[in-house]
C-alpha cells in the first residue's frame, strides 16, 4: 500500500491555484500509516453487484473473501489469494536473497584468530627479546591451519575447553602467563640454561605442529582445538567464548527463551538446563507409557525457559517440533559437505555424556511423540552472506511461511478466515497484511451487525434490508447511465400514489387543486399594480403548479431462462432489470403490483427476492412461452386498472403445454421451431388481449423468425416489441414504464 503525504502548494505566487493542485510524496508502507477500514456499506455494494450477475449470496461471499475489492469509496479489502501470493513471493525472494554457503565463515574467521593469537604467544615464549616476525625454525605459517567457521554460542558443562584437563590455566614451559602490558613475562628462570630450552624448543615445534595440521574443515578444527593445551591464556579465553557462543545457539535451537532465563552460559547454567532436559524425557517418556505427567509442576520448575502462552504438555511439544525443525530444515538445505561440517561442529560443541545423551534422548522422544517433525528442505541462490544464528532465524521463517501457506490454503478451501493468525502474518508480511487480515476476519460480523445477512443453518442468507439495498443498487446502476436530461429527476424519494405535482405553473382556474407557486404569484400582483406596499392581490395573480395523475399498473416480468439466455449476459441483465423495476415500485409507485414469471420448458411464478436465489434456475429443454403467457394472465386476472406483461427473451416457442401436459413441439425437438407451439401462443396471446393485457416483448436476438413472431405477437396484442442488448435492457424497460405512468392533468 502506498501512503500519500502532501507537501505543501507547488506555488505560493498562485494562491488559488494553491487550492486546487498540491504536490505530493508518495512513500512505501513504514508501518506508521493507518489503514482506513472499509464499512459495512461498501460490503454490500459489493455484493449487490456480484449478486446481481450470479444470484447467489455463498458464491458472492466467497469471491469477495478470496479476491478482495477495490471500493468506490477508496478503501481497499486485501482477499485470501492475494495474501497467498504475497507470502510465496516473500519466500521466493528470501531463497534468492541469502547464501548459505557464508555461514561458517564468520566461526573460521574467530578459529583463525584464535590459532594466531597462540602462535604470537608461543613465538614470545620462545623468543621473549624478539617479535612475533622472527619465528624459529619449524614454526611454519598461519597457513594449512589457518581456515575457520561462524558464529555465536557457550561453553562446555565444565567451563574449560577439553585440552586444559586440571581446569586451571595452563602453565607453558616458557612461564607463560601474559602480563598487563600484553608481553610475555619472559622466560623461566633458568631458561638460559642449554637442556631447559632445548626441551622448551621442542615442546614449542609441537605444539605449532599441532596447528599446522588442524583439519580444514569446522568442525574437524573445533574438536582438534578441544583437545589441545594452549600455551597463550588470551587464545584458550577467546575459545571458550566461540563455544559458549555455540552452544548458546545450538540450546536456543530448542528452548527459545534460554537467553532471558539463564543469562551467559555457566557450567551452573549448563547445569540446569540438563536437569531440565532430564524432567522432560521423564515426562515425555510417563506420555509415551500412556499416563499423564505433573506438567504444572515442570511449568513452575522450568516455565522461564518457555513462552508464556504455554499451558500443556501438548503444546510444548508442538514448540519443541517448530523449534527443532527450524535445525532440520538448516541441515537439509545444506550441500551433503556443509551438513558434514556442522554436524561435527554440533558433536564437537559439548563434551559431556551425560549432556549430549539426555539431548539425543528428546530428540528420540520427539520424534515417537512427534513423528515427521522434520524441516523442510530450501534452495537458496542468492549471494547476501548469513551466519549460523542468521541462518537459525531464517529457517524459522521459513517454516513459519510454510505453516501460513497451509492455513491460507485451508481458508481458501473452507471459505473462513477467522482461524488466521494476523499477529504471525504481520510478523511475516508486514504491518498492512496485519491489519487487513484483521479487517478480512471482520466481513461476515460487520454485515450481520448491520442487519445485512443472517444465518440459515451453516450458510447466510440476506435479511429484506439488503435485498431492497440490492434493489436500489440495481436502480441506480440502470438510471446512472441515462443521461439526466433524457429522463428529468429519478429522485426516489417521493413515496405515494394519484396525483404529483410537476415544475411547470400555470394560472389558476376554478377547480384546479391549490398548490400555490408563492414566488410567481406575488410577482404577478407587483407586475400589474407596480411596486410598493403593501401588495394587494387578486385572484387572477395566482399561480399553481401542474399536476399529473399517476396510474395504477399490475405487471408480470416473463423473464426467459433457457439456455441460449445464459449466453452473453442475458438473463443477469434480465434479472436485474426485475429488481430494479421492483426496488423502482417500492419506492416510487408503492400501489402498483410486480410479479415474475420465469420459463424455459416448465414456468415458475417467483417473488421478486427470490430473483438473488439461483435455485429454480434451470434452463434446459425447450421455451414455453405459451405456459409462460398462461401464468402471468392468471396472475393478473386478481387486480384492476392498467396490467401489463414485460417479456425478456430472445427465441420463439419451440414447446407448449396442452391439457394432457407438456407437448414436446409435434415432434419438431426442443429448440427447434415448432408450428404447433407458435399457435398454441398465439392462442394464449389472444386470450391476454381480451382480457385486457399489454404484452411489451424485449428481444436479445436479432434472430430472423423470432423476430417476425414476436411482431406477429404485437400485431394481435396492440403491444410493442423492442430489440434491446443486455446493457441497454433496463433503460428501455424501466424509462417505459416511467413513462407510461404519467398523464398530465392540469
Amino acid at each position: 500500500m502506498v501512503a500519500v503525504k502532501a507537501t505543501g502548494p507547488t506555488s505560493k505566487l498562485f494562491p488559488r491555484f494553491e487550492e486546487r493542485m498540491r504536490a505530493y510524496r508518495y512513500s512505501r508502507w513504514d508501518g506508521s500509516q493507518d489503514i482506513e477500514p472499509f464499512t459495512a456499506d461498501d460490503l454490500m455494494r459489493e455484493i449487490a453487484d456480484e449478486m446481481l450477475e450470479d444470484g447467489d449470496l455463498q458464491s458472492a461471499l466467497r469471491r469477495l473473501l478470496q479476491r478482495g475489492a477495490e471500493f468506490p469509496s477508496g478503501r481497499r479489502m486485501m482477499g485470501l489469494q492475494e495474501l497467498l501470493e504475497k507470502m510465496r513471493n516473500a519466500r521466493g525472494n528470501a531463497m534468492q536473497r541469502y547464501n548459505l554457503g557464508s555461514i561458517f565463515d564468520d566461526i573460521k574467521e574467530k578459529l583463525e584468530n584464535i590459532v594466531k593469537t597462540e602462535r604470537e604467544g608461543i613465538e614470545r615464549r620462545l623468543n621473549p627479546q624478539g617479535t612475533a616476525d622472527q619465528a624459529p625454525e619449524g614454526s611454519g605459517d598461519s597457513g594449512q591451519g589457518n581456515e575457520a567457521g561462524e558464529q555465536d554460542a557457550s561453553a562446555d558443562q565444565g567451563g574449560n575447553p577439553a585440552g586444559n584437563r586440571s581446569g586451571g590455566q595452563p602453565q607453558s614451559p616458557a612461564g607463560g602467563s601474559r602480563g598487563s602490558s600484553g608481553q610475555s613475562s619472559g622466560a623461566a628462570p633458568g631458561s638460559s640454561d642449554p637442556m631447559f630450552r632445548d626441551i622448551m624448543e621442542s615442546m614449542v615445534r609441537k605444539r605449532l605442529e599441532q596447528l599446522d595440521h588442524l583439519p580444514p574443515d569446522v568442525g574437524g578444527r573445533i574438536q582438534e582445538l578441544r583437545d589441545y593445551d594452549f600455551m597463550e591464556p588470551e587464545a584458550r579465553e577467546q575459545f571458550e567464548e566461540l563455544m559458549k557462543m555455540l552452544q548458546q545457539q545450538v540450546l536456543q535451537s530448542y528452548f527459545q527463551n534460554l537467553q532471558q532465563s539463564i543469562g551467559q552460559l555457566t557450567p551452573e547454567g549448563l547445569q540446569q538446563i540438563q536437569e531440565m532436559v532430564h524432567d522432560l524425557n521423564e515426562m515425555m517418556k510417563q506420555r509415551l507409557k500412556g499416563e499423564e505427567p505433573d506438567f504444572e509442576a515442570f511449568k513452575k520448575k522450568w516455565g522461564q525457559m518457555f513462552p508464556d502462552d504455554i499451558q500443556n504438555l501438548d503444546q510444548l511439544l508442538d514448540h519443541l517440533k517448530d523449534r527443532m525443525a527450524q535445525m532440520e530444515s538448516l541441515l537439509n538445505s545444506m550441500t551433503p559437505e556443509m551438513r558434514q561440517q556442522l554436524e561435527e561442529m554440533l558433536d564437537s560443541v559439548f563434551q559431556d555424556s551425560q549432556f549430549q545423551w539426555e539431548m539425543a534422548q528428546l530428540g528420540a522422544n520427539m520424534q515417537r511423540l512427534r513423528p515427521g517433525s522434520g524441516g523442510d528442505e530450501y534452495d537458496f541462490s542468492g549471494d547476501e552472506p548469513v551466519s549460523l544464528q542468521e541462518a537459525m532465524k531464517l529457517m524459522g521463517d521459513m517454516n513459519s511461511m510454510d505453516d501460513l501457506e497451509r492455513e491460507l490454503l485451508q481458508a481458501i478451501r473452507t471459505n473462513n478466515a477467522s482461524d488466521l493468525n494476523s499477529d504471525e502474518i504481520g510478523r511475516i508480511l508486514g504491518e498492512e497484511a496485519r491489519q487487513m487480515t484483521q479487517q478480512m476476519q471482520e466481513v461476515t460480523r460487520m454485515l450481520e451487525e448491520a442487519g445485512l445477512i443472517q444465518r440459515r443453518g451453516k450458510d447466510w442468507e440476506l435479511t429484506p434490508r439488503a435485498i431492497k439495498k440490492i434493489g436500489e443498487r440495481a436502480l441506480q446502476d440502470i438510471f446512472g447511465k441515462i443521461h439526466e436530461n433524457a429522463v428529468g429527476d429519478h429522485n426516489l424519494d417521493h413515496r405515494g400514489f394519484g396525483v404529483e405535482r410537476l415544475d411547470e405553473t400555470k394560472p389558476y382556474q376554478y377547480g384546479d387543486q391549490f398548490f400555490l407557486d408563492p414566488q410567481k404569484s406575488v410577482m404577478n400582483a407587483l407586475i400589474r399594480e407596480g411596486p410598493g406596499t403593501p401588495v394587494s392581490m387578486k385572484l387572477d395573480d395566482f399561480e399553481i403548479y401542474r399536476t399529473e395523475q399517476m396510474t395504477q399498473c399490475s405487471t408480470v416480468i416473463m423473464l426467459d431462462m433457457s439456455y441460449s439466455m445464459m449466453m452473453g449476459g442475458r438473463f443477469q441483465a434480465g434479472r436485474k432489470v426485475a429488481l430494479a423495476l421492483d426496488s423502482l415500485i417500492r419506492t416510487k409507485f408503492p400501489k402498483d403490483n410486480l410479479y415474475v414469471v420465469a420459463f424455459s420448458y416448465f414456468v415458475m411464478v417467483l417473488r421478486p427476492e427470490m430473483l438473488l436465489d439461483s435455485y429454480w434456475v434451470e434452463y434446459g429443454g425447450g421455451t414455453n412461452l405459451q405456459e409462460g403467457l398462461r401464468q402471468a394472465r392468471l396472475v393478473l386476472s386478481k387486480h384492476q386498472g392498467t396490467k401489463q406483461i414485460i417479456m425478456i427473451t430472445d427465441g420463439q416457442p419451440t414447446t407448449f403445454t396442452s391439457f394432457a401436459g407438456m407437448d414436446p413441439a409435434d415432434g419438431w425437438g426442443y429448440g427447434r421451431r415448432s408450428p404447433r407451439a407458435m399457435e398454441e401462443t398465439l392462442r394464449e396471446v389472444v386470450r391476454c388481449t381480451h382480457d385486457g393485457i399489454t404484452i411489451n416483448t424485449f428481444m436479445m436476438e436479432r434472430e430472423r423468425y423470432a423476430s417476425d413472431f414476436v411482431k406477429t405477437m404485437a400485431k394481435v396484442n396492440g403491444g410493442r416489441a423492442f430489440y434491446a442488448s443486455p446493457n441497454r435492457l433496463g433503460e428501455y424497460i424501466l424509462l417505459d414504464y416511467v413513462k407510461n405512468k404519467r398523464k398530465v392533468i392540469h
